[in-house]
């Protein structure tokens, strides 16, 4: 890698990023994007957020786990932790991974899926958050942006509906309408150990049964209400 290749990361941050960055190439080529996993082998699902007090100096991780199928809730757990740098596009696993790892590792039941609100190998080096957490882990991941880090697609035209996120003519993920138009999309891409087919699948699965209107599948939801409230009390 050259000099050149760095110079997204802020000057005050290379000298602790530039290894960070240099592992993320490293490990990307261990990304494994596909699998037996199918809707049938899914009981229970896993949903992490991170928010933010004012300032960035807390955060707070959450994980919920709901049924697959009846959208209830089996477990739920939150930590409180500080952040190590600010936002700095793709590095949000360096900034956020203490605090997953630390309530994935109190789990008393076992997810055969994890949803994480960012991105799976729609990253630079085709390794973002949910994807590096999936390799550690050793667990079928997807990640579930709000926002496009790049890429471009058509939009899809009807709730359900999704179109490919394309990059350098390469399919990186989907714009999915999980919400009846006008809203947005959101931005899916394969963590680790996922297929793509299954990835679609479960998605629309949970579009299917939820009783409300929402952007998000309910694990992620109910991870980012979760977190809200907990930081909350904080204030």
């Amino acid at each position: 890698m050259t000099d050149d290749q760095y110079l997204d990361i802020p000057k005050e941050y290379r000298k602790e990023l530039i290894p960070v960055r240099q592992e993320q190439v490293l490990l990307s080529s261990h990304i494994i994007l596909d699998s037996d996993l199918s809707l049938e082998d899914i009981t229970l699902v896993a949903g992490l957020d991170v928010a933010y007090l004012k300032g960035d100096e807390l955060a707070c991780a959450g994980l919920v786990v709901v049924d697959f199928r009846t959208l209830e809730v089996v477990e739920e757990h939150v930590e409180y932790f500080r952040p190590r740098i600010p936002y700095i596009p793709s590095f949000l696993h360096y900034r956020e991974s203490p605090g997953y790892h630390t309530v994935i590792k109190r789990l008393k039941v076992e997810p055969e899926l994890f949803l994480f609100d960012g991105n799976g190998i729609i990253h630079p080096q085709g390794i973002g958050l949910a994807s590096q957490m999936g390799l550690e882990i050793k667990q079928p991941t997807v990640g579930i942006a709000k926002k496009l880090l790049f890429g471009e697609y058509t939009p899809p035209l009807k709730k359900g509906g999704y179109s490919q996120i394309i990059h350098e003519e390469k399919n990186i993920g989907v714009a999915f309408q999980s919400a009846d138009l006008p809203a947005k999309p959101v931005y899916l891409s394969q963590g680790h150990m996922i297929g793509f087919n299954t990835m679609i699948y479960v998605m629309r699965e949970f579009i299917r049964n939820q009783i409300f209107d929402t952007k998000l599948p309910v694990p992620l939801l109910l991870a980012d209400r979760f977190v809200r409230e907990k930081l909350g009390e904080k204030e």
